[in-house]
């Protein structure tokens, strides 16, 4: 692999039409504005890179990324067997946090408006990405993480850049949230046998332990998320021109058989779920 693509694969480059998505319904809630869409999407991009290059030279150092019974590559990234085999390196995973989280603060001072909520948000998202790897993780709190980190977060801060925070803009991301959540632990299902089997009791875990499907646990999280986004609308707390997730439906039924059958076709269709939901939740 040449430098340039190890510190691509690195930096899980894969997130930018998530964060894309997750960022831009933040901002069409609030009142669409370009610049904000922009800023918003480039400070949370940024902060997630340098997650990105601070969760790979940590799990390294703690043992969770090895070539053998490390952290598996999954079917959107091979990320986590960079350092091990050589092609990247400590020193260059801690350049290019620091570099990142310099961008991310830096877009910040310089063009966002500066109140409590947003200063707040941009402390959350710092805080997520530099503890992850030493707090979340090693505690199974992974889904808390990209809970606040990418969907809540990533949506709520969005907004913010237009307007101050509104219950509207809070549920939003916790939607969106959730479905970090639920996209952590099937991401997670991977490593039962070789990460968490000895080190962490994570959920996925959990799940496997209990002998549940995998296509059981998804089919609960989509319904819940669903069910819930309903009720939101039934209570006028979310405009009904958010129902047409329901459109996804079908989708995700498909991808619960595929995550029992195909598993790695299954995470890629949930991949896509996923990113469609706030398309049609701001469209």
């Amino acid at each position: 692999m040449s430098s340039l693509k190890a510190w691509i694969t690195a930096g899980r480059f894969f997130t930018i039409p998530w964060m894309a998505v997750n960022t831009f319904l933040g901002v069409k809630l609030a009142g669409f504005d370009f610049n904000a869409w922009l800023l918003s999407f480039a400070i949370v991009q940024s902060i997630l890179t340098a997650c990105h290059y601070m969760n790979a030279w940590r799990d390294y150092i703690r043992g969770f990324d090895r070539l053998e019974e490390g952290s598996k590559a999954k079917p959107y990234t091979a990320a986590s067997q960079l350092i091990p085999r050589g092609e990247f390196t400590v020193t260059e995973a801690k350049a290019a946090t620091v570099g990142w989280l310099l961008i991310g603060v830096g877009l910040f001072i310089a063009f966002a408006p500066k109140r409590i909520d947003t200063i707040a948000l941009l402390l959350l998202g710092i805080f997520v990405a530099v503890t992850y790897t030493d707090f979340f993780k090693p505690r199974g709190l992974g889904e808390i993480a990209l809970f606040l980190g990418h969907g809540f977060g990533a949506c709520t801060f969005a907004y913010s850049l237009v307007k101050p925070i509104t219950m509207e803009a809070v549920i939003a991301g916790s939607l969106l949230g959730m479905w970090a959540g639920m996209m952590y632990t099937i991401d997670q299902w991977q490593d039962i046998e070789t990460d968490f089997a000895r080190r962490v009791k994570n959920y996925a875990y959990l799940i496997a332990r209990a002998n549940m499907k995998i296509s059981l646990f998804y089919y609960f999280a989509v319904s819940a998320i669903v069910t819930m986004h309903v009720g939101y609308v039934l209570m006028g707390w979310l405009p009904s021109s958010t129902l047409k997730v329901l459109l996804l439906l079908p989708l995700y039924h498909f991808t619960g058989v595929l995550l029992d059958y195909q598993f790695e076709k299954g995470v890629l269709m949930m991949l896509l779920g996923m990113w469609l939901y706030p398309i049609l939740m701001a469209i």
